[in-house]
């Protein structure tokens, strides 16, 4: 290891401006908003450090930018840091996304936090007529928390959508999968 690697500084997913390796999975995924075809729960499951979150965040970026100045590029995969979505989503104050997760790593989703999911959902949205919910470790919504959380997964609005990350599929309700279609996210060449 050399000096300058261990300067490396590790961005959160919602901050990496380029995505790696999941130009066709994007490309799949922009394809199927596009043409109304998108599923409104989506599962992606993977190894954790696989880039779920960061794939998650690129399209959630490419579905609320697409009336905004400096939108997402797919051309080169990229996020745009003057796009007003953008910002809105690195200060966690955009008005049509939630984010569900953990406080801290290892501690449950408590069903309080589900409960404020719930609220947002029931608001009217600010632009484009979208709504989406990004629950990232899911693994951790215990279950009450799980249980609160499928009403709103079985009968969501036309415009919801819900990107579910998971680490270990193991551990969420077969109802949640059941209601979900699911992506397998791996790291390949």
């Amino acid at each position: 290891m050399n000096a300058s690697s261990k300067n490396i500084e590790i961005l959160h997913p919602k901050n990496q401006p380029n995505i790696f390796g999941y130009d066709d999975n994007f490309k799949y995924f922009t394809n199927l908003y596009n043409n109304n075809r998108l599923p409104n729960t989506i599962l992606l499951s993977g190894l954790k450090g696989s880039g779920k979150a960061t794939f998650a965040y690129h399209f959630i970026n490419y579905i609320l930018s697409s009336n905004e100045k400096n939108k997402y590029s797919i051309k080169d995969f990229t996020i745009d840091y003057e796009n007003k979505s953008y910002k809105l989503l690195s200060e966690d104050s955009h008005p049509n996304f939630y984010l569900l997760d953990s406080e801290t790593n290892f501690e449950n989703i408590k069903i309080e936090k589900v409960r404020e999911a719930l609220k947002f959902l029931s608001k009217t949205s600010y632009n484009l007529n979208i709504k989406i919910v990004l629950i990232d470790n899911a693994e951790y919504l215990n279950i009450n928390s799980s249980n609160a959380l499928l009403k709103a997964l079985e009968e969501p609005d036309k415009n919801t959508y819900f990107f579910i990350i998971h680490n270990s599929s193991s551990r969420i309700l077969d109802t949640i999968k059941s209601r979900s279609i699911e992506f397998k996210f791996y790291l390949n060449n």
